[in-house]
C-alpha cells in the first residue's frame, strides 16, 4: 500500500494539470485538555499546502510546523513536524467513464499517509467528488486506517470550498473516526486588491479549530487568527 500510495503521488508531480500552493500563518490561545493542546500557553503554526490534479486523479499534500513556548502538551517539546499526502485515483478517467452531473460527480481510490517524529498513519479506501449547492469542491473520503499509535479504525473526512462573494470565501475539512473527531474551517478575505498584490494572493481571517476526543470527553475548541499567501 505503501509504494501504491507514493508512486500515485509521484505520478501526480509529473503529469500536473492544475496546481496551487500556500503558505499559511496561525495563532490560537491552545491552553486545554487534549494532546493537541500547550501546556499552558497559546501555538503557532506555519503551514504550506500543496494540490495538484493530473491525467488520472488528484494529490493533496501538507506540512505543519508547530511552535509552543511552553511545550506542548503530548510531548512537552516546544516544536513539531507534521504532515500529510493524500493522493487519489480516479476510477471514471481509468475506466474511461464520464463525470457526472448528479449527486457524485466522480469516484475515486484514495490513499493517505500522516507522520510526525513518533506517529505514523497509513489509510486507504474509497473517495468521491459531490456536487453540492453552494460549494465548487466538496469531496468525501471513507479510509481505512492503520496506525502504530493507538487502534485500526475507520475515519470519514470531508474536504470543501465555498466561495461566498468576490473576496470572501469559506474553507475547510472535517475528519471522524471511532475515537475522535477533528473539524478546521477558515473564513478568508483577499487582501489582493486593497494592496494592489498582482502576483498570487494574500488573505486574512480566522480559522475555527475543533477536536473532540471520544474516550475521554475533552474538547479542544480555538479560533486563531491567520495570513494565507496563495502562489
Amino acid at each position: 500500500m505503501n509504494r501504491l500510495l507514493f508512486a500515485s503521488f509521484l505520478l501526480a508531480t509529473q503529469l500536473s494539470a492544475f496546481s496551487t500552493t500556500n503558505i499559511q500563518y496561525l495563532y490560537g490561545d491552545f491552553e486545554g485538555p487534549t494532546f493537541l493542546d500547550t501546556q499552558g500557553d497559546s501555538k503557532q503554526t506555519i503551514t504550506a499546502e500543496h494540490y495538484r490534479t493530473f491525467d488520472y486523479g488528484d494529490a493533496f499534500a501538507f506540512f505543519d510546523y508547530v511552535y509552543a513556548n511552553k511545550g506542548l502538551r503530548f510531548s512537552g517539546d516546544k516544536n513539531d513536524l507534521y504532515g500529510e499526502i493524500s493522493p487519489r485515483l480516479s476510477l471514471n478517467k481509468i475506466g474511461g467513464f464520464r463525470t457526472s452531473e448528479g449527486l457524485i460527480k466522480e469516484y475515486y481510490a484514495a490513499f493517505q499517509y500522516n507522520g510526525s517524529n513518533t506517529y505514523h498513519a497509513w489509510l486507504y479506501g474509497i473517495g468521491s467528488d459531490l456536487n453540492i449547492p453552494g460549494f465548487s469542491v466538496f469531496g468525501l473520503n471513507l479510509y481505512r486506517k492503520i496506525q502504530n499509535i493507538g487502534i485500526e479504525t475507520y475515519q470519514l473526512s470531508a474536504n470543501y470550498y465555498a466561495p461566498l462573494s468576490e473576496r470572501w470565501h469559506f474553507e475547510g475539512f472535517s475528519d471522524w473516526t471511532t475515537r475522535d473527531f477533528l473539524s478546521q474551517n477558515q473564513l478568508l478575505f483577499n487582501l489582493s486588491q486593497t494592496l494592489g498584490i498582482k502576483e498570487g494572493k494574500l488573505e486574512v481571517g480566522t480559522e475555527w479549530h475543533y477536536y473532540h476526543e471520544n474516550n475521554y470527553h475533552s474538547d479542544n475548541d480555538v479560533f486563531q487568527a491567520m495570513i494565507k499567501y496563495v502562489f
